[in-house]
């Protein structure tokens, strides 16, 4: 008999690689930020042979967890992983609410909830304050560490050759003009 499981670098176990590589096409089709994709773009992101992703896909787009459109038979997500998304924030939140609510109580100002997941942070609950202008992050987000201030925060208190690689492998594109964009200037900010 012939397993279908991988090694999994990331802990050490073994894995379902179908399940493995219908999950890096979504993680794929999330870092489109909205746009479509075609295989051939998800074959250069992933690696994957085109039947591979066509199957994958076939079963993703059945399910509502991937889009196809018609006209251009590019791919987005699909709208079941809102559904899922929301469930998970909704635990989580529900969870840090107490928490958040006290924390607007003594600052007046809004109180997120960000975790690092991967090489992004991740906001996952939020409590805004009673001020008519305030800050407003979607839950749900996903930003590069860099370009945020909780990322800053999570990050200064990592491991410096954890923080290096992240670097290595995402760069330090700018978010906004102000955005720290060299190596230098961040490692300092995350020391400050």
């Amino acid at each position: 008999m012939v397993s279908d499981s991988v090694p999994d670098s990331t802990n050490g176990t073994h894995g379902v690689q179908s399940i493995e590589r219908a999950l890096d096409l979504l993680e794929v089709l999330a870092r489109a930020d909205g746009e479509e994709m075609g295989v051939s773009e998800l074959r250069a992101a992933t690696g994957l042979p085109a039947a591979t992703i066509h199957r994958l896909l076939a079963t993703l787009v059945a399910r509502g967890y991937a889009a196809q459109q018609a006209e251009t038979r590019k791919y987005a997500l699909g709208s079941m992983l809102v559904g899922l998304g929301a469930s998970a924030g909704r635990r989580l939140g529900t969870w840090a609410r107490p928490w958040l609510a006290e924390l607007v109580e003594s600052c007046g100002e809004t109180a997120n909830l960000a975790v690092l997941e991967g090489d992004a942070v991740v906001y996952v609950s939020q409590a805004p304050s009673r001020h008519r202008v305030r800050m407003f992050t979607e839950v749900g987000r996903r930003l590069l560490p860099h370009t945020t201030a909780v990322g800053k925060a999570l990050l200064a208190f990592r491991p410096r050759a954890d923080v290096e690689r992240m670097i290595a492998r995402t760069g330090l594109p700018p978010h906004t003009p102000r955005t720290i964009t060299t190596r230098e200037a961040f490692i300092a900010e995350l020391g400050r």
